[in-house]
C-alpha cells in the first residue's frame, strides 16, 4: 500500500506491481507480458464482516470507461459469498492482459439489503494494469543498411591480428528481455560473449 501514484508524493522509488493506492482509490496490478502469462494472474481480497448477523456479498467488476483506449481484462471470483459475524472470507480478481494498453476497470463488493450510504454497505475501487512485450534497442553499432539492418564495420586489421567492435543492446521497457544470438558460421568473424543474455 502506498499513499499516492504521483512520484512527488509517493515516498517508493520505483513503484511495484500489485499495489493499492489510498488517495487515488486504486488497485494496480502491474505490467504484465501477455504471452509469458496465459493465465494472467490473480489477487486476493479481504472482506470482513464487523456487524453481529450474517451478510451476504456481491462481487462485480466492470469497465471503467467505454474508451477503446482503455481495454478490459478483469474478472472476479466468486460472484457472491455468506460471512458470518465477525468473520472474513477471501475473493479472487484476475487480469490477464492480450495486449500491449493500458487496461482499467471497477471493483465492486455490495452487500445485500446493506445501507448504500453506510461505508459498510458498498465498497469501490478502481482496477489498472498494463499489458507488454519485451523490446529492445540497438544502441551500437549505429551505422545501418538501407533496409535498417544495423551493420558493424571494421577497420583495416593486419593478418594475424584482431579487431574487436561492441554490440550494445538497451532495454527501456518495462520488463526484462532475453536477447539471443545466432552462432556465426564463419572462420573469419567469432562471437565473444554468451549467445543468450537477459536484460533489464
Amino acid at each position: 500500500m502506498i499513499p499516492s501514484l504521483d512520484p512527488s508524493l509517493n515516498t517508493q522509488t520505483v513503484i511495484s506491481s500489485s499495489l493499492f493506492s489510498m488517495q487515488e482509490n486504486v488497485f494496480w496490478f502491474g505490467t504484465m507480458v501477455a504471452s509469458k502469462n496465459p493465465e494472467g494472474t490473480r489477487e486476493r481480497f479481504k472482506i470482513i464482516n464487523p456487524n453481529k448477523i450474517p451478510c451476504t456479498v456481491k462481487f462485480a467488476v466492470k469497465p471503467r470507461t467505454q474508451s477503446k483506449s482503455e481495454g478490459f481484462a478483469f474478472d472476479v471470483q466468486p460472484e457472491g459469498l455468506t460471512i458470518d459475524p465477525h468473520k472474513h472470507k477471501y475473493v479472487s480478481v484476475g487480469f490477464n492482459p492480450t495486449a500491449m494498453m493500458q487496461y482499467s476497470g471497477v471493483f465492486e463488493a455490495t452487500v445485500d439489503n446493506g445501507d448504500m450510504e453506510d461505508p459498510t454497505g458498498k465498497l469501490c475501487f478502481e482496477l489498472r494494469g498494463e499489458g507488454t512485450l519485451p523490446t529492445l534497442q540497438v544502441e551500437k553499432p549505429d551505422t545501418y543498411e538501407a533496409d535498417g539492418t544495423p551493420v558493424l564495420k571494421f577497420k583495416k586489421t593486419r593478418i594475424g591480428k584482431d579487431s574487436i567492435l561492441p554490440i550494445i543492446l538497451k532495454n527501456e521497457g518495462q520488463v526484462a528481455a532475453i536477447a539471443r544470438f545466432d552462432a556465426i558460421t564463419n572462420e573469419v568473424f567469432s562471437f565473444e560473449s554468451n549467445m543468450n543474455q537477459t536484460i533489464t
